[in-house]
């Protein structure tokens, strides 16, 4: 069995030396003792490359072919064909499109935009809520009934919190109505 060095395999295909070794890497050609086997080396690039556009593959003849010996091993669990890899990464890069799309369109909005604006408005109700008891004091005090403490909180609580849920409402009611003007013009 003839082997030659990367460099040299490299050299009878017309490629640099350099590419030679990034495609031993790329298409997992075994290099034993700084060589490699020419005929299983190329065989394995050509599996492993594609064709350029305008560019013509040579195939191999029938006596060019390597017995099945010595053809690589198949494809280990988790490895996958460049055509495979091909289709899973163009899939992949029309699902970017289409998010990318419907966000500028105004149908979906980045999950850090809403977190930001909802954790603003929870803070708006925190501080409401603190101010509440500051608000209060004066009247709770005056009130002798029990009751009617535990009434006051309870409207002032429920206030708070249906001024909460009216910024969040108004704020998708602006939204909206924008949308439609927008849709208007």
């Amino acid at each position: 069995m003839n082997k030659l060095t990367v460099a040299e395999w490299a050299a009878s295909l017309g490629m640099s030396k350099q590419a030679g070794y990034q495609a031993v890497k790329r298409c997992g050609i075994p290099v034993i003792d700084s060589a490699v086997d020419p005929e299983i080396a190329t065989v394995l690039y050509r599996r492993g490359t594609r064709v350029r556009a305008g560019a013509k593959r040579q195939d191999l003849s029938a006596t060019e072919r390597p017995a099945a010996s010595i053809v690589a091993p198949p494809i280990a669990v988790g490895q996958i064909s460049y055509d495979e890899a091909r289709r899973r990464r163009e899939v992949a890069e029309a699902s970017i499109a289409e998010l990318k799309e419907a966000e500028l369109r105004g149908d979906l909005v980045r999950r850090a935009v809403v977190e930001r604006e909802f954790a603003s408005r929870l803070v708006a109700l925190r501080e409401s809520l603190e101010v509440l008891a500051d608000r209060l004091s004066a009247q709770v005090a005056a009130e002798a009934d029990a009751g009617r403490c535990r009434q006051l909180l309870r409207d002032e609580h429920r206030l708070a919190l249906a001024a909460f849920v009216e910024r969040i409402d108004l704020d998708a009611a602006t939204e909206e109505s924008q949308e439609d003007d927008d849709g208007l013009a």
